[in-house]
Formats: structure tokens, C-alpha cells, sequence
């Protein structure tokens, strides 16, 4: 009875979490089958739109009911249980925002008074996709491989001296200078899921979200504590 005692707590996490997490104020009963489509459907869980990880909910759910009123029928074995837990605790307790991020002490930065030639090579030497621009403890903007080409379109020029700084183009790399490519401040606390929802919020809107920047509590008056990249994201969503 030890195998299925636990199965059955594991079962009963998931769907306590599911029933909790996704009720969208509705609060009468639905079937676990039913809630879990209608979650798989919204989108909103990368797990739960895995159709390998979806099946295996699914077979759990049988399971559940086979074992509940037949306890001496089924036994789940050793492999599936542990498939099944690895999802549980990939959805019921998810990695925030601040166990993935780059920190800041590991992010490479720029000020106002870097030449663009030497952030151009920090790009390309860090393996970045995009550096901050700092100035005291103040986060002024964010340094990508467009920003030149922003610039150009901005100013309808067609060359930049290397020898430009910064602080000369700070207008095309401005965080609230971008109508459709944009950044957000993210709490430190957020689930990677909530992160993720935030970058696919506004693709209706033809607008892309390029990086989220971690602070304290998700305001863009506190200090920047990391960066998250969609990528970053995916990479422990999917695996």
C-alpha cells in the first residue's frame, strides 16, 4: 500500500494546486479531466501543454479513481511514479524568477560613457545578447545588436563613428523608447510561469517583450538584481 498511499498524495497536490491556481473565480465543481483541459486549452502551463506530460496526468487520473474504489487492482510502478512526481513538483512548485536569472554581478555592463565600438566587442566577446547601460546605481537602458539600427531609424542617418559614446545614442536605447519592442521589471519572486505569460501577454498587439529585469518587488525604482530571457525561460519549461 506504501506505492499507492503515495501516489494518491501526489495526485491530490496536483489537483488541490490546479483547482486553486486556476479557478478564475469560479468556485463550483468541475471534474479533474474537465479542469485539466480547460487549462491545457487556456495555455497558461508550458508542463501541461506538453503532450507527453498531459498524457501522464491523464493516466494518473485514471489511476487515481481505479485505485480509490479498488485499492487492490492497480499498483503504479516505480517508473511511472516517478515521471509523475518530477511533473507534480514542476508544476505545484515552480522555480521563481530569481533561481534562473543572470545575476547582476555576472551581467556585463556599460555606462553613459562607453564608446560603441567597445561595446559592440563586449557583445560579441561575453556571448551576450544585450548589455545594460549603468550609471551609479541607476539602470538607463539596455544595449542590444539593434540599438544601432533604432538609432538610425530615429535620426535617419546612415553611419555612426566608433568613437560615439553611449550617452550619443541613449535615445535609441531609452527603456521607454521602444512602441513595440519593450522591456518589464519583474518581481524576484514571480513563478517562471507567471514570467512567461508576461512575455506572450501583448503578441495579439504585435508587440515583443526583449528581456525582463528583476528587482525587489517588480518596480523600476529598485535596484536591478538580474535579467530573464525568454530563452532562459524555455530552457526550464521544456526540460
Amino acid at each position: 500500500m506504501e506505492k499507492e498511499r503515495y501516489f494518491i498524495s501526489l495526485f491530490n497536490d496536483l489537483e488541490n494546486y490546479l483547482r486553486i491556481t486556476y479557478n478564475k473565480g469560479d468556485y463550483s465543481y468541475t471534474g479533474f479531466i474537465t479542469k485539466l483541459y480547460q487549462i491545457k486549452k487556456s495555455r497558461e502551463n508550458m508542463i501541461i501543454n506538453d503532450m507527453e506530460n498531459f498524457e501522464i496526468i491523464k493516466q494518473a487520473a485514471q489511476m487515481r479513481n481505479i485505485i480509490a474504489h479498488n485499492n487492490d487492482v492497480l499498483i503504479p510502478s516505480d517508473q511511472f511514479i516517478k515521471k509523475f512526481e518530477s511533473i507534480v513538483k514542476k508544476i505545484t512548485k515552480p522555480l521563481t524568477v530569481k533561481d534562473i536569472m543572470t545575476e547582476y554581478n555576472q551581467l556585463k555592463t556599460i555606462s553613459l560613457k562607453t564608446k560603441i565600438k567597445d561595446a559592440v566587442n563586449l557583445l560579441k566577446s561575453s556571448g551576450f545578447s544585450t548589455l545594460p547601460v549603468i550609471e551609479g546605481d541607476d539602470l538607463l537602458g539596455l544595449f542590444t545588436e539593434k540599438s544601432l539600427y533604432d538609432y538610425f531609424s530615429l535620426n535617419q542617418v546612415h553611419q555612426i563613428s566608433k568613437d560615439m559614446t553611449i550617452k550619443d545614442i541613449i535615445e535609441a536605447i531609452d527603456l521607454n523608447n521602444h512602441p513595440r519592442k519593450y522591456y518589464d521589471f519583474v518581481d524576484k519572486n514571480k513563478s517562471i510561469y507567471e514570467a512567461y505569460q508576461m512575455f506572450n501577454k501583448d503578441i495579439k498587439q504585435r508587440r515583443e517583450m526583449l528581456l525582463l529585469l528583476v528587482t525587489d518587488s517588480g518596480s523600476n525604482y529598485e535596484q536591478l538584481l538580474g535579467i530573464v530571457a525568454l530563452r532562459d525561460l524555455e530552457n526550464h519549461l521544456i526540460n
